[in-house]
């Protein structure tokens, strides 16, 4: 197994972070560009490889400013008076969404440069402009699933970790 993380490390190396998506709390980091045609027939502009991340995570950028999974809670910021009703789950509605689509719009060089797997089946990402991303699953609350790296251009790329190990 560690061979394939290496593998999806490898790949990685060089892509640039080129959208962020979530649903609900599991987060979603694209790498790269490449196009999915679902089974109606839309065609979605996706990363070559995602990373979904489904437990804490920070993103450290290089002005010391940090974004935290935990800002999907919090409102974004609105011009007026903010929506009367607010649901987080929606995607968009949240300070994460907001800041995410800042740092991609704001920063198109979002290259990764280096890939390493840390205690507690973490990852760590580092970028060409000196931010770093953290994946950093809690043993106190296990999940079926931590994190997983996949591929969207059909080879079968998947590696991801869980409470029972790497899978």
């Amino acid at each position: 197994m560690q061979e394939t993380i290496q593998q999806v490390f490898d790949r990685l190396i060089g892509l640039p972070l080129t959208k962020t998506t979530r649903q609900e709390t599991v987060q979603f980091f694209h790498f790269g560009h490449t196009h999915y045609t679902t089974p109606q027939g839309l065609v979605l502009d996706v990363g070559e490889i995602t990373l979904a991340v489904n437990c804490p995570w920070e993103l450290q950028e290089p002005d010391s400013g940090t974004i935290r999974h935990s800002e999907v809670y919090i409102r974004k910021r609105e011009a007026g008076l903010p929506t009367p009703v607010w649901d987080w789950k929606k995607p968009g509605s949240s300070m994460l969404d907001q800041r995410m689509t800042a740092l991609i719009n704001n920063n198109p060089n979002l290259v990764l440069e280096r890939a390493e797997q840390q205690d507690n089946y973490g990852l760590m990402l580092y970028f060409s402009d000196g931010s770093t991303l953290s994946v950093m699953p809690d043993p106190a609350k296990p999940a079926a699933e931590y994190w997983q790296f996949f591929s969207n251009t059909g080879d079968g790329l998947r590696v991801g970790a869980g409470e029972n190990g790497l899978m």
